[in-house]
């Protein structure tokens, strides 16, 4: 009898709506946790320094107990002084390697790309995770080319660390992503605009789920 290879298990990231809501946060990531989500992006680049400041302590203590990975974007000072997981970089941001020279191992990072890349392989290969945007069009980038399923997975496959799909993604693109074997994704109005955020992880996590293949 032929034996079955582990099945992949889908990565969600959700990633803040840039609201400035504290209360809708804190509410909502605690249903995220219920249904299984693992890892948030804190992204709010409306409010000012000081008040992304604040946000951030008052999140990183709830993220602990929650179980779930506090990422921040851009903010590297900020990252390490409450404690994140990891930086999450653009294309502006210093470079992988410039963070990984101040703060060494206190900080993963992650990295948001496009279809044309702006940064070297080298540089891409410091992270411990790509974002690679838009998959679909999304009114956050509105000119943007999008991907598509089939663009996403062939240029996610060439990329030297785990790469997540972002940008338009609903419940209903979820199995076409499954049946090219992709499973990471990041999202924030699938998340954070859902009627019920922990559902929303669960539907999120079984939707993502390889095809069966028949094997025994």
């Amino acid at each position: 009898m032929a034996s079955r290879a582990p099945e992949p298990i889908a990565d969600l990231f959700a990633i803040s709506p840039g609201r400035g809501d504290r209360d809708e946060l804190e509410r909502k990531l605690a249903r995220l946790a219920e249904g299984g989500l693992r890892r948030f992006l804190l992204r709010e680049k409306e409010l000012a320094a000081e008040r992304r400041g604040e946000l951030a302590r008052r999140l990183a203590p709830l993220c602990r107990s929650l179980g779930l990975e506090l990422w921040i974007a851009e903010e590297a000072e900020l990252a390490a002084e409450v404690g994140a997981t990891g930086v999450h970089l653009s294309e502006r941001s210093p470079p992988p390697s410039a963070i990984v020279a101040r703060f060494g191992d206190r900080l993963r990072i992650g990295l948001s790309i496009h279809e044309e890349l702006s940064r070297p392989r080298d540089e891409l290969a410091r992270c411990g995770h790509l974002f690679l945007a838009p998959l679909f069009p999304t009114p956050s980038k509105p000119a943007a080319r999008a991907l598509g399923v089939d663009g996403f997975a062939c240029r996610a496959a060439g990329l030297p660390v785990p790469t997540f799909a972002l940008g338009g993604v609903g419940l209903d693109h979820l199995p076409l992503l499954a049946a090219r074997g992709v499973t990471r994704v990041a999202a924030i109005r699938l998340f954070f605009d859902a009627d019920d955020p922990r559902r929303a992880v669960e539907e999120a996590r079984a939707l993502l789920r390889p095809p069966a293949t028949g094997l025994k």
